[in-house]
């Protein structure tokens, strides 16, 4: 029997194509995964944990060595700092603990992952060095966006130097588009 060279490869083809489809789908190499969430890393940032068992990512940096940070945390029913959802809500809805802490303004609500997340912006300061007698005042942007979950929410912030935050903000926007809850 003569097989012709199209029919060869007509079948070679058909053979190795159900082996292609049961491949298993590599993730991408910047795509960060934990039992809680999934994320892709930003380019030219690292990540380091949180104390609170999110995540830190850690950007660039300004003249003064103030970093832009993006940090991701899953808060379980009854955490101590914030114990649902709507407390978290309830508390950035309310005047400032401090009298000379800037007020939090509440942003439109987002989608992320499919869920509708809380939205709120507020104008920080860092003081360099910390300890020092001679400290400088920093100003800061910091945003929250917070997330609902069947357990608890997820708290992405983004807290950048003013003069890092709008240049940077395109990472935290990765950060929300690519975040995926696993609650």
């Amino acid at each position: 029997m003569k097989l012709s060279l199209p029919a060869l490869l007509l079948a070679s083809a058909a053979w190795a194509a159900p082996a292609a489809r049961e491949a298993p789908a590599v993730p991408p190499k910047d795509l960060i995964m934990s039992d809680a969430f999934e994320y892709s890393l930003p380019a030219g940032w690292s990540r380091r944990p949180d104390s609170g068992g999110g995540v830190v990512l850690l950007g660039p940096s300004d003249d003064n060595d103030v970093s832009a940070l993006i940090t991701l945390r899953h808060y379980p029913p009854g955490d101590a700092d914030f114990a649902s959802f709507d407390a978290f809500v309830a508390r950035q809805a309310a005047p400032p603990v401090f009298r000379s802490a800037r007020p939090t303004q509440r942003r439109p609500d987002l989608p992320v992952a499919g869920r509708t997340a809380k939205a709120y912006a507020r104008d920080a300061s860092e003081f360099v060095p910390p300890s020092s007698r001679d400290t400088k005042e920093v100003p800061m942007k910091e945003e929250l966006v917070a997330v609902p979950a069947s357990k608890g929410f997820y708290l992405l912030t983004y807290y950048a130097p003013k003069s890092l935050h709008r240049k940077n903000r395109r990472a935290f926007e990765s950060v929300l588009k690519s975040f995926k809850p696993k609650l």
